[in-house]
């Protein structure tokens, strides 16, 4: 093999391993019902009402998790359609 068809080579298999780690760093956000039903609990009680505004149990729910925004809207549609809180017109509620 030339050295050029081994440089080649080398890239490739480094765009392959770049490719995965990618894909794994995607895909790790793993948070059970369980903790997300606390968290959710845990905000509503705080704010002593069934019912908020959206950006304000947004802004608390990510508090309480401790997670970065694009974790944070995976959190909450996975509470909606866990249907662990109902949201229309701007309100959040608890199911």
């Amino acid at each position: 093999m030339s050295t050029t068809n081994i440089v080649i080579l080398i890239i490739v298999v480094l765009l392959i391993v770049i490719a995965l780690i990618s894909k794994h760093h995607k895909h790790k956000y793993v948070f059970h019902e369980k903790q997300v039903a606390d968290a959710i609990g845990k905000v509503f009680s705080e704010a002593g009402t069934d019912e908020m505004a959206e950006s304000k149990f947004l802004h608390d729910l990510q508090l309480k998790v401790n997670c970065s925004r694009k974790e944070l809207f995976f959190l909450y549609g996975k509470a909606r359609s866990a249907e662990m809180i109902t949201s229309e017109n701007g309100k959040v509620r608890k199911a």
